[in-house]
This record gives structure tokens, sequence and C-alpha cells, in this order.
């Protein structure tokens, strides 16, 4: 399986890996990236396995397939070409959720290569709280039953098909209100385990796919000592409510959130 990963180069740069989410590609993700390089780092972009420049897998996969087998493969290069033994991560939307899937389920070689973790509206298991989301939710899934692959835009999002495998564990998760993989593994205790510096960005007008309870839950699992939680809103001073796409890519973002994270990534570099 053939992994594709872009690099905004900057050799002697410390590696920062680029994740992005759901239903889109590393170039959802450049503007970051490139900001991020424009600060001195070696960035590097990926795509999941069935998008962008990666090759589609001839058989359905989900959530613990990418975090298995497609996290390290981008690590393991990013170590390889740079000769770093650690790099930081900076992710959106289920981005996130991936490199914290991997890292529970490898805790110890987690701490030693993650300098540091950004999530930006990353959640699992609270999107269905509300009962006009919870209805939402199922209707997806009933939907999805009936599909291998999601077209692009079929469900109002993205620029990339998407596993409707991998869709169906999300519903499940936000159903059941349960992060657990496709074997039962539960990654909320699992993270706890885990000590490398979090940042969590939460958009503020993001109520459905990544609502602050549930972000909030995600980054309050970890057992990182050096946690920051910014609710990313109007009333806490930021440029708008974000909602789920926005906080990643938007005149806003570009000119508050990129620089609060190349500055917090400055920061744990400077301290380590």
């Amino acid at each position: 399986m053939r992994i594709a990963c872009f690099r905004f180069a900057n050799p002697g740069g410390v590696p920062v890996i680029v994740v992005h989410g759901t239903f889109s590609s590393h170039e959802g993700c450049t503007g970051l990236a490139r900001r991020l390089a424009d600060d001195g780092f070696d960035v590097w972009a990926m795509d999941w396995r069935g998008r962008g420049g990666s090759e589609m897998p001839d058989t359905p996969f989900d959530f613990d397939t990418i975090a298995k087998m497609d996290i390290p493969a981008v690590l393991d290069l990013v170590q390889t070409e740079t000769r770093e033994r650690s790099a930081f991560f900076v992710t959106h939307s289920d981005g996130g959720l991936i490199v914290g899937m991997w890292a529970a389920r490898n805790p110890e070689l987690a701490n030693a290569s993650i300098r540091g973790l950004v999530t930006m509206a990353a959640q699992a298991h609270l999107a269905a709280e509300r009962p006009e989301h919870r209805q939402r939710v199922a209707e997806m899934t009933a939907y999805l039953e009936t599909i291998d692959v999601i077209p692009p835009r079929q469900l109002g999002v993205g620029s990339e098909p998407e596993s409707a495998l991998l869709m169906r564990q999300w519903c499940r998760w936000n159903l059941d209100g349960k992060f657990l993989g496709s074997d039962g593994f539960d990654y909320l205790p699992a993270l706890k385990a885990l000590n490398f510096p979090l940042l969590c960005l939460i958009a503020g007008g993001d109520h459905f796919i990544a609502p602050r309870a549930g972000c909030e839950s995600f980054a309050n699992a970890f057992g990182s000592p050096d946690r920051s939680i910014h609710f990313c809103s109007l009333e806490q001073g930021f440029a708008e409510d974000y909602e789920h796409g926005r906080i990643l890519a938007s005149t806003p973002a570009r000119e508050e959130i990129w620089p609060l994270v190349a500055d917090w990534v400055s920061q744990r570099v400077k301290t380590a």
C-alpha cells in the first residue's frame, strides 16, 4: 500500500507531520503546512489511504486500519529521511483521532517519537447527544449500510471519497457514546499513558461534528502534563465562532489560528 506524503522542506528543521481529516486530503492542509514551513519547520503532509496521492486499497478500511498502518508508515518515513527520532503532529478533525489511536496502542513508542500533538476540532463519541443530531447520525448510518464508498460531497462535505465502513465506525462511536476499536480496544482510558505535550483547539461554532464536550473529553483523556485547550469563539476573543472546516482553512484562521499553532510548536521546541 503506497501512502503519499508531501514535503515542505526545511532540511535540518524540526519535523512536523500534518494530518487531514475525513473526506479530505493533504491539500486541505496546504496553507497551514506552508505557514509552518515559513517558520523553519520541516513539514510533511500525508494523504490517508484511498485519497489524494495515496493508493486506494482493494478491501474496505476503517479508522483502526489507518491508525495501525498509515500513521506508523509516515512516521517511519519522516524519521528515516530526517534522521530525527521524533516529530510533532498537527492535525485536523479525525486526523487527531487516528494519531491518538495509534499512540494509545503504542504508548512507549509514541511517547518517544511524538514531540507534541495539535488537534483541531477532534472528537470521537459525543456528536449525537442532542436529539436532532442523534437522528441525523442514525439516518447517516442507514444510508452507509447501502454503499462501500461515499462519493465526494455526497453528505455535503469534503472533496475526497470516503470509506463507508470508516464512517459507520464514527456513527457507532457517537450513537453508543464509546470510543472503541473494531476489536473492542477502549481508546479513551488508554490515552492516559501518553505524556507528550498536547494543544487542543475547539471550533466554537461546531456543534455537531466536533462539539465542545467531545473535544474536551478526548483532550482530557491524555495523560499529558503539558495540555492546553482553547475554545475558539467570539466569547474567548477570537475573530469568529469557528466552524469545523474554517478553524483549519479561512482568512481568520490564517491570521490567528495558524500563528497560535506555530507559536505553540516553537515554544515546545525551545523547552524540549
